[in-house]
């Protein structure tokens, strides 16, 4: 299936390369991407979108890279291209709407829970990105399996279970383990798509799995901020291991309060990928 999905366009291909190798600078980067107007034309409203907040205007990718971080330009273009390749439309009933809110919310709240446990900025557009991936395998699924996915849909909303739970019933894997399988394609980095497999297990707390513990819970609370239509069957906080309200706070209600200025970050966040998919 994922064999099918479409590729990366060459630049950012180029950009995953380059970013991966330690002895590429920041100039190799600017290179590559100034050679592909679209993707330097989408980056660059990206940047100077209200949700970078930056007090000056990015009026070229070095710009972007001295003021955003190479690692936020890498994966913003990774961001534009891989919703770019999104359907609109499917077989198997599955709103893509509501997909693209809710890992919209899921990413926006997991690098704020990054944030929460000191995560640095540099590393926390990772955290970004795992959450706005996250689900990319139910988009897999209903583009290639869209029979046996609308099956597991529908299971899923009939019996009260989570949804991997009927998808490998119905298909034989989760969408947890072809998203990985397919941002592993596309040569993200390990801890990256460790987390986006195992985005449904909660972990043990250990510090060096914090992008999946701030996955994992980032799922949980934007389930519990916005009802999915694909997916209703959400965790509550008595699934919970104890090592999360150790880590972010009391309740889930109280640790969302304190996120300062969410909905804010969800509009400018929601404006920020608008702003990339137009040409």
């Amino acid at each position: 299936m994922c064999e099918r999905m479409p590729a990366f366009p060459a630049s950012v291909q180029k950009v995953i390369t380059l970013t991966s190798d330690i002895n590429s600078s920041p100039r190799d980067l600017v290179r590559v991407i100034d050679h592909d107007p679209v993707l330097t034309m989408k980056i660059l409203k990206v940047a100077n979108s209200a949700y970078f907040g930056l007090s000056r205007k990015v009026v070229s990718i070095n710009h972007a890279v001295v003021y955003l971080g190479l690692n936020t330009v890498k994966h913003v273009a990774l961001a534009i291209a891989a919703i770019g390749s999104l359907p609109t439309e499917n077989d198997a009933g599955f709103d893509m709407q509501d997909f693209l809110q809710h890992s919209l919310t899921t990413a926006v709240i997991t690098r704020a829970l990054a944030r929460k446990i000191r995560v640095p900025e540099v590393d926390a557009a990772n955290y970004f990105v795992a959450g706005l991936l996250h689900d990319i395998g139910k988009v897999v699924f209903a583009q290639f399996r869209p029979t046996e996915f609308r099956g597991a849909l529908s299971a899923a909303r009939e019996r009260g279970v989570p949804l991997y739970q009927t998808e490998e019933e119905f298909i034989g894997h989760s969408h947890a383990e072809v998203g990985a399988f397919l941002c592993e394609s596309w040569d993200f980095p390990a801890t990256l798509v460790g987390a986006i497999r195992a985005h449904h297990i909660p972990g043990t707390g250990r510090t060096e799995e914090r992008i999946r513990h701030c996955l994992f819970f980032g799922n949980v609370l934007a389930n519990h901020l916005f009802e999915s239509v694909n997916a209703p069957v959400s965790a509550t906080e008595d699934d919970m291991p104890p090592w999360v309200f150790r880590m972010f706070g009391n309740d889930f209600d109280s640790i969302l309060g304190s996120i300062e200025g969410l909905q804010t970050d969800l509009d400018q966040a929601t404006n920020m990928l608008t702003i990339g998919m137009k040409s």
